[in-house]
């Protein structure tokens, strides 16, 4: 596979989107989260969603020019309306404000709407926890998963992330509510590889291995998945003021939403003893004695941040398709 250095990666991605005339400022938001998931070896949500998202802003249904608006409810809560930005600049503008709340209240939310995909939700956990909050964001997603006992796209993959300050490297969980993201299954498609059985179904509702066949996601754990993401409809798409269903017409503006809180261990704690307390956790389960078929037992996220690390220090490796896209922009 090709490879290149991160921040080439970064920088190639950043002069695609200002080709469209995408905002400096926009573009470089994008190109950070979109590398991001590239280290992590999160391909689903990494180079392969470029061409889609400047297909959006080609449509106008990503607007370059957003005029996202910020409206405080009280001393811990604010409303933003991305007005249908790159959802990326709207969701760190949003965690950006939710921090800010916390550091002067203890607690912050943020509520989103009118706003688009806006990739590896775990980016902007890391990146609050680097500022020493303790996150959780729930986030809307397009109709593409069936309901528990249905068989057509229904709920969202709506993504429940966590984000917790560590020394080392922030812990972060960022996990969808179906059994894979459709990212996954585009990255199959592209590589025209077959994927799980519980992946995905087909036009009958029935469980397919071929990525071209998938009509709808399955959630994950059953019953369990199907209710969380509801759940996530309710609190980041009904109560922001957007959709109370989704829909499957990328061709329209998605009016996605987010719940994004922040909470400031210092209301509660010192920081010394949060951050010990954090890491007697980290050694505890790193201590723990591994089952059969694994080395050690890791955080949420800690594979993921050792490839990062390595494509720091040896490069990213970039899929052919990706590869193809940027070229001409990478040095």
């Amino acid at each position: 596979m090709p490879k290149t250095t991160v921040e080439n990666l970064k920088r190639a991605i950043q002069q695609k989107l200002q080709q469209a005339d995408v905002l400096e400022e926009h573009a470089e938001i994008v190109a950070d989260v979109l590398a991001f998931a590239e280290t992590r070896g999160v391909q689903s949500h990494g180079v392969i969603r470029l061409p889609i998202y400047l297909r959006r802003v080609a449509q106008g249904h990503i607007n370059i020019r957003p005029d996202i608006a910020i409206t405080q409810l009280n001393e811990a809560v604010c409303k933003v309306d991305g007005d249908f930005g790159f959802g990326h600049v709207v969701a760190k503008k949003a965690t950006d404000e939710a921090i800010t709340l916390a550091k002067k209240s203890g607690i912050g939310l943020a509520v989103v709407s009118n706003s688009t995909h806006c990739g590896a939700v775990g980016y902007y956990a890391h990146e609050a926890a680097k500022e020493g909050m303790i996150t959780l964001l729930l986030t809307q997603a397009d109709a593409l998963v069936a309901p528990f006992g249905g068989r057509d796209a229904y709920l969202g993959v709506n993504p429940i992330t966590y984000g917790v300050p560590n020394e080392e490297e922030p812990i972060v969980l960022d996990m969808s509510t179906s059994n894979a993201a459709f990212g996954k299954v585009l990255l199959a498609r592209e590589q025209d590889a077959e994927i799980p059985s519980d992946w995905g179904l087909n036009a009958e509702g029935n469980a397919t291995t071929n990525p071209h066949e998938v009509k709808a996601l399955q959630p994950i754990a059953g019953a369990k998945g199907s209710g969380l993401a509801l759940f996530v409809d309710v609190v980041a798409g009904l109560l922001p003021g957007g959709n109370d269903t989704m829909y499957n017409d990328l061709s329209q503006k998605r009016h996605l939403g987010q719940f994004i809180i922040a909470i400031n261990p210092a209301l509660f704690m010192q920081p010394e003893a949060f951050a010990k307390g954090v890491q007697n956790m980290v050694d505890g389960l790193h201590e723990a004695l591994p089952a059969p078929g694994f080395d050690k037992v890791q955080l949420p996220g800690e594979r993921s941040a050792q490839k990062a690390k390595k494509a720091q220090e040896t490069g990213v490796e970039l899929s052919e398709n990706a590869y193809d896209l940027l070229k001409e922009l990478l040095e």
